[in-house]
């Protein structure tokens, strides 16, 4: 096998694994899109504060 022809079968089969990857990254995009939607609809929690009793030791520092 000549040098040119295992390059080009270099060359084939990373373009393969590339073509593999992006769309295993547009799954990815898709599935990471789908998360942040639903996580859009839920409500924000309503903050209650509680008020913490301070020492007048720690008030002074």
């Amino acid at each position: 096998m000549s040098t040119s022809i295992r390059i080009a079968n270099i060359v084939d089969e990373l373009c393969r694994r590339q073509d593999q990857v992006l769309q295993e990254l547009d799954s990815l995009d898709q599935r990471i899109e789908q998360v942040l939607k639903s996580l859009s609809k839920t409500p924000e929690p309503v903050v209650v504060p509680i008020p913490i009793p301070v020492q007048a030791q720690q008030k002074a520092a």
